[in-house]
């Protein structure tokens, strides 16, 4: 027999149901686990009973979301449930196998895993923007290549290549295979929809080669450039000291700005003149020494002095933390005014300075005992040779790194006074 009730409402009746002081309910049938809740500010929205429980399924708009569509939705979720589907997943709340279920449980997986606090973040950020949105409450089972397909298409901008989101796009794709893995192991799936993925897409490198985009980070290599960024450093009187001194550290320390912006005075040791960050704290998660040279740790003291007894060596203007490590990349674009430098250099760029000067001075660096393993220990960089590194604990001994620092800080002296 049909699942029938003794009513059946129509759009005009759900349409002539008048609000009340309290929120009240209507059957409005066919099948007769179909309701309408009517809410004092108006809105009306169609409910499915079961097990003495409401699922709700959407808002009665005229024209738009009518009884029959609201019918034919009841009727396809009653044959769900009564094929054994949990009503959490029905309401798209509970179920572990929905998309943003199994996300959520990948990305606490990662941070159990040691994966870096913004590495989560930026993951999060990218599924937020991109795929939880239209995917989020679907239950893997029913989620398509077609689909992933469309998302990433849709992501994809090669007709713009500066911003081509391909780098975005493989990293989803990445993420997206350790997602559905989880369901994978629980034999809850067969496949991963989304493998092959990555195939539909150039790679970053092929897709750069060919479009002829250098990605590397703006950096000063020209000397004369050089001479003009720190000469317009050393006369600037409006920029805050805080940050002026951390922009300082950054060039002559040549770590990477979240290391300069996070910079514990537990970590640095003026009086030996080392700087040690901890490896949860670095990128490849090992330990780096800093041998800092005599003008960084004038710089050191004298900020010592500003920042008192507070953990950080460059503290937050206004509240607890750290100053950010974009104050330090603004500070270098607004250098000099009139975006003097933006486009010329960056706070990451330093980095790429420091290599470039130790290579053109390579014959005078290897009269001093520096190799390029010390100068890309300066930049801790990891061993290409894995096994390499498994085994080589350091490639350059401190007293070479103190040489090297000391050496480089020099060398900017020798172009323009640093004035520190």
């Amino acid at each position: 027999m049909a699942n029938t009730a003794k009513q059946s409402l129509i759009d005009k009746d759900i349409r002539a149901l008048v609000p009340k002081e309290l929120k009240y309910k209507k059957v409005v049938g066919n099948p007769k686990e179909l309701y309408i809740w009517v809410n004092p500010n108006g809105t009306k929205s169609f409910t499915l009973r079961y097990n003495n429980k409401f699922i709700k399924i959407k808002e009665f708009r005229e024209g738009i979301y009518s009884v029959a569509d609201a019918r034919r939705d009841a009727l396809k979720m009653l044959k769900e449930l009564e094929n054994g589907k949990d009503i959490e997943m029905i309401k798209g709340a509970g179920g572990k196998y929905i998309f943003k279920n199994l996300f959520e449980l990948y990305i606490e997986q990662k941070r159990k895993n040691g994966l870096q606090e913004s590495t989560l973040a930026k993951t999060k950020s990218r599924f937020e923007r991109f795929l939880l949105p239209s995917l989020g409450l679907k239950d893997a089972k029913t989620i398509k290549y077609s689909d992933l397909l469309d998302i990433c298409n849709a992501i994809f901008n090669p007709s713009c290549p500066n911003q081509s989101r391909l780098e975005t796009l493989h990293r989803m794709i990445n993420d997206l295979h350790g997602i559905f893995n989880i369901a994978i192991k629980d034999r809850y799936i067969d496949y991963d929809p989304s493998f092959g993925l990555n195939k539909e897409f150039p790679t970053t490198a092929k897709f750069n080669l060919k479009n002829q985009i250098d990605t590397r980070l703006n950096a000063i290599t020209d000397e004369s450039v050089l001479k003009s960024f720190l000469r317009d450093l050393k006369e600037n009187n409006t920029l805050d000291p805080n940050t002026k001194r951390a922009l300082y550290l950054q060039i002559l320390c040549v770590n990477r700005p979240i290391n300069t912006a996070s910079a514990k005075w537990a970590d640095i040791d003026l009086q030996n003149g080392i700087w040690t960050i901890q490896g949860s704290e670095m990128k490849m998660n090992y330990a780096h020494k800093i041998a800092l040279c005599s003008q960084a740790i004038r710089i050191l003291q004298a900020q010592k002095l500003f920042s008192g007894d507070k953990i950080f060596v460059f503290p937050a203007a206004n509240k607890d933390g750290h100053l950010n490590r974009d104050t330090i990349s603004k500070a270098v674009r607004n250098l000099g005014g009139k975006n003097k430098y933006n486009g010329v250099a960056t706070s990451h760029g330093f980095r790429a300075t420091f290599r470039t000067i130790c290579s053109l001075h390579k014959a005078e660096l290897l009269k001093l005992g520096i190799s390029d393993e010390a100068i890309e220990s300066a930049l801790a960089h990891k061993e290409r040779d894995q096994v390499k590194f498994a085994y080589e604990r350091e490639t350059a001994t401190l007293a070479q790194k103190r040489i090297l620092m000391q050496w480089y800080a020099d060398f900017l002296e020798s172009i323009e006074p640093l004035g520190v």
